[in-house]
C-alpha cells in the first residue's frame, strides 16, 4: 500500500523545487556567481527542502543525494565566508 503523501510536505518539495532551479538560472545567466553565498545559501536551502520531501517518501537514494549537495552547499558558504 503506497503511502499518501501529506500536501504541506508536497508543497515543500515545490518550493524546494523552484529554489534550486531559480538558483541555477540565476548563476547561468551570470547574475549570480557559483562560489557566492546566494548560490550557496540557495543550494543549502533546496537541499534541506527536498531532503524533507524525499525523505517523507522513504527514498533513500535521493536522501543520499540531498545530504551530498547540502554538504557541498556547506563547505562553498565556509569558504566563502573564512
Amino acid at each position: 500500500m503506497k503511502q499518501k503523501t501529506n500536501i504541506y510536505i508536497m508543497v515543500v518539495g515545490w518550493i524546494g523545487t523552484f529554489v534550486l532551479f531559480a538558483a541555477y538560472a540565476l548563476n547561468s545567466l551570470g547574475f549570480i556567481e557559483s562560489t557566492g553565498p546566494l548560490y550557496g545559501t540557495s543550494n543549502l536551502v533546496a537541499a534541506i527542502l527536498l531532503g524533507i520531501r524525499v525523505y517523507a517518501d522513504r527514498n533513500w537514494s535521493n536522501v543520499a543525494l540531498e545530504v551530498f549537495f547540502g554538504i557541498i552547499a556547506i563547505i562553498t558558504l565556509v569558504r566563502y565566508f573564512i
